[in-house]
């Protein structure tokens, strides 16, 4: 069997056209915790943290980035392929605390896998409320735990590949019209459906060339010892790359950007 790349789900980025008013609706709206560091610029660690909120658990981290792509129209599986997920114990409890806040949470929707309610967020970019039995929680939503990101596919076959063979996840169960992808140690899965549509934007085109990931709404973040042999992996897998290797000195780290086959965005990143 061909050797696995050394990843670990990292962090999830949001990236939003108007900042200031993003950040009051994740950190006032929702009540999420936010750590701020004005060397940074327009950016927020909201939620948990690095480490340590979840005894046992590693949820991912969640920042919140500035310069992002207007677009006329959103929604979950179009100029939005990934939806990050807060896992939650109790969640007609949860529906009802976001409601009475006046967010938009649509119906509960039953999966092979658990439940969960989609709600809008900022630039109407979607998160959602989950409950997958067996799996971690926090029923504290200013310190949620992002159980999963849900991707919506145009081409499943293929995103089982990549996820599978490129990127190393372990396929833990699937179906006809689903695949679910998971790491070690309550890292957060990634679950794959059916019914997405590729996104055809070209961020080499546009302001966002050095920088590409910061193109779309959501982006994974994945974090290796060393990234120069997970891009020759990448490379022996024909993975698409945005942006090849560089290195960063104001925020100690070295990264390369690539998409999954239907064109969401990925960090490699490795920190100094």
């Amino acid at each position: 069997m061909p050797a696995q790349p050394d990843l670990t789900f990292n962090f999830i980025g949001v990236t939003v056209v108007d900042w200031p008013q993003a950040f009051a609706f994740f950190s006032q709206t929702l009540g999420l915790h936010a750590e701020l560091n004005p060397q940074h610029g327009d950016w927020a660690n909201l939620g948990g943290g690095w480490d340590g909120y979840y005894a046992g658990t590693r949820s991912a981290v969640f920042e919140l980035f500035d310069g992002g792509r207007a677009v006329d129209k959103r929604h979950w599986g179009h100029n939005q392929g990934i939806r990050p997920a807060f896992q939650v114990a109790n969640l007609t409890q949860a529906v009802t605390t976001l409601k009475s806040r006046g967010v938009a949470v649509e119906e509960t929707v039953s999966h092979p896998w658990g439940q969960s309610a989609e709600f809008t967020t900022a630039e109407g970019i979607r998160f959602a409320l989950a409950h997958i039995p067996g799996r971690p929680t926090s029923d504290d939503l200013a310190r949620p735990f992002i159980g999963h990101v849900a991707l919506k596919c145009a081409d499943l076959p293929a995103m089982k590949r990549f996820y599978g063979q490129a990127l190393g996840f372990h396929l833990s169960a699937e179906g006809a019209d689903y695949a679910i992808f998971s790491q070690s140690d309550d890292h957060p899965q990634i679950i794959l459906t059916t019914g997405g549509t590729p996104d055809p934007f070209e961020p080499s085109q546009s302001k966002w060339a050095n920088d590409p990931v910061r193109a779309y709404p959501v982006f994974l973040s994945m974090m290796t010892p060393d990234v120069q042999a997970v891009s020759e992996h990448l490379a022996e897998h024909n993975v698409r790359i945005l942006r090849g290797i560089v290195s960063h000195d104001d925020w100690g780290g070295t990264d390369m950007h690539i998409t999954d086959p239907d064109g969401n965005p990925i960090q490699i990143v490795h920190y100094h």
